[in-house]
């Protein structure tokens, strides 16, 4: 009896949306704005009742002002985000199974505005390429599952990057074999582990969260963390304890790197791009990871330029130095 042919079975094709689900789909998204519009009105009359825009004994003058602008700001792009999906039910136009590009406008603190695009499809090429060249073997519906979140979460990520000024992604599978992973992603001399670390199992005994599931991680491309809190205002927690960076975690847990795999993946593809590291620790750059847990203790790394390497420690709750802090990020599965 003849064998089968060799390769893999195709693929069935994902079956497309008619124009009805797709309008479906757009005026639920639009209807899920509605809460968010009457919350963040009910927030704005509740500031301006408290004198929440007022300034307080001992502030800089105009960190009211600041607040009240800042609070604008993000009611102004919700109400931007419902009127483009609102002029676009109205216009009847042919809406596209995927949106691929998205171009919102980011203000700076300074007032200065920039528009900011992205595209899913340039950016599940790029990292296609990427993970081919380190040896990353990526699951079969990678792509597909990419495209969901991405168009699952569309407006929530057009939010993040109005608000925060986000200009880069990372497209992410799971990652759920640290040690392959690091291989995989060495630069330069590789890895300098601290004790603490090694004696809670190395990279064979980290534990991560949620790094079984494909994630978009929406980021800032600049070289430090000083520089993202410069040019955005966003706090990056310099010099907070490893308590301090557990309670962010459990508050916010996907708005900032927080986990090895993450920050391990985005330093290689960082270095690929501009010959540069963004952890680089006497920039201040240093970032607590505490998705990430060896034994009991929060795991932190950073580049060191004297070895060219990248050093992952292990530090206990009450651990804290003026050059460690957290990287902004927005996380998406």
């Amino acid at each position: 009896m003849a064998k089968p042919s060799g390769g893999k079975p195709e693929k069935p094709a994902k079956p497309e949306k008619t124009q009805d689900e797709l309008r479906a789909i757009l005026e639920q998204k639009l209807k899920s704005l509605k809460p968010a519009i009457d919350d963040g009105i009910k927030e704005y009359e509740q500031a301006l009742k408290d004198g929440i825009f007022d300034d307080v004994q001992g502030e800089t003058a105009g960190s009211g002002e600041a607040r009240k602008e800042a609070l604008q700001k993000k009611l102004n792009g919700i109400f931007t985000r419902a009127e483009k999906m609102k002029a676009k039910l109205d216009s009847k136009e042919t809406l596209k199974q995927t949106e691929p590009d998205i171009c919102p406008t980011y203000t700076h603190p300074d007032g200065k505005q920039e528009t900011i695009t992205l595209n899913i499809e340039a950016k599940l090429a790029e990292f296609t390429s990427f993970y081919q060249k380190t040896s990353i073997d990526l699951p079969p519906d990678f792509e597909e599952a990419i495209r969901d979140i991405w168009e699952t979460n569309l407006s929530e990520i057009e939010q993040a990057i109005e608000q925060n000024g986000f200009d880069d992604m990372l497209l992410i599978p799971p990652t759920t074999n640290l040690p392959d992973l690091v291989e995989k992603m060495k630069m330069g001399n590789g890895y300098y582990t601290g004790s603490n670390f090694d004696a809670g199992g190395g990279f064979a005994g980290a534990v991560s969260q949620n790094t079984d599931k494909p994630r978009i991680i929406l980021y800032h491309k600049m070289d430090s963390l000083p520089e993202i809190s410069q040019k955005t205002g966003l706090d990056i927690h310099l010099n907070i304890t490893g308590a301090d960076a557990q309670a962010l975690y459990q508050t916010n847990p996907n708005d900032f790197i927080s986990t090895l795999e993450d920050a391990i993946i985005l330093e290689r593809k960082y270095f690929e791009e501009t010959d540069k590291h963004l952890s680089d620790y006497t920039k201040n750059s240093a970032q607590w990871l505490p998705g990430t847990k060896s034994g009991t203790r929060l795991v932190r790394s950073y580049w060191y330029p004297g070895d060219d390497g990248l050093c992952v420690g292990a530090c206990d709750l009450g651990y804290q130095g003026g050059y460690l802090g957290v990287r902004p990020s927005r996380c998406f599965f």
